[in-house]
């Protein structure tokens, strides 16, 4: 088992993506091989086995740096899922697509399918996050935060990669104004519906 702390072990893992990377730029995921990644990064198999399980493994990795990478601070830090917040993460999420989609060589349905699902798992993941430090309106309630989580990202992530090929595609901004009035309303609805259903009577 390898030291992840050692720095010469962070130098082979950092060689490992660049050579994966640029890769990614030329070739088809599917046509990609090991040898291709060690030869690239002037490593052996071996080696790359010692860092890495395959090159599913690499690929995970590298999208969840990515997007660890351009979470903003602004969002990384907020207590709540504001309007603002909204906007971060549509504009986020844009980016990051944008970035896999035209940088990368995505004609590869594994590959594509990989990185769809892990983004929007930590999409997922970033605003329930939010909504966990934020007052929600549900108290302790995982289950219906989750719930909320899920559709949000959903719903901004479905948004921002059907952008991809939108006429106005490059106006990242008509995204927003698009897509931040939905989520936050149906937010509202929702929490105003829940706190209805939590006023109301209890049958005797």
């Amino acid at each position: 088992m390898v030291n992840q702390q050692d720095p010469r072990v962070l130098r082979t893992r950092q060689l490992i993506r660049e050579a994966f990377r640029d890769l990614l730029q030329r070739k088809e995921f599917d046509a990609i091989t090991i040898k291709d990644i060690a030869q690239k990064a002037t490593i052996n198999r071996a080696t790359f086995y010692a860092h890495f399980e395959d090159k599913y493994a690499l690929l995970d990795e590298i999208t969840e740096l990515a997007f660890h990478e351009m979470i903003p601070e602004q969002v990384a830090d907020a207590q709540e899922f504001t309007d603002e917040i909204c906007n971060q993460l549509i504009l986020m999420t844009h980016r990051y697509i944008v970035d896999f989609y035209r940088i990368c060589r995505m004609d590869s349905y594994p590959m594509a399918t990989l990185v769809d699902e892990k983004i929007k798992k930590m999409l997922q993941q970033a605003i329930e996050n939010i909504f966990l430090k934020g007052d929600t309106g549900h108290g302790a309630d995982r289950h219906r935060i989750k719930i909320m989580a899920a559709m949000t990202g959903s719903a901004i992530y479905g948004a921002a990669h059907h952008w991809l090929n939108a006429r106005e595609k490059d106006r990242a901004d008509v995204l927003v104004d698009i897509v931040r009035p939905y989520v936050m309303n149906g937010l509202g609805l929702y929490r105003n519906g829940d706190e209805v259903l939590n006023d109301s009577p209890t049958a005797p």
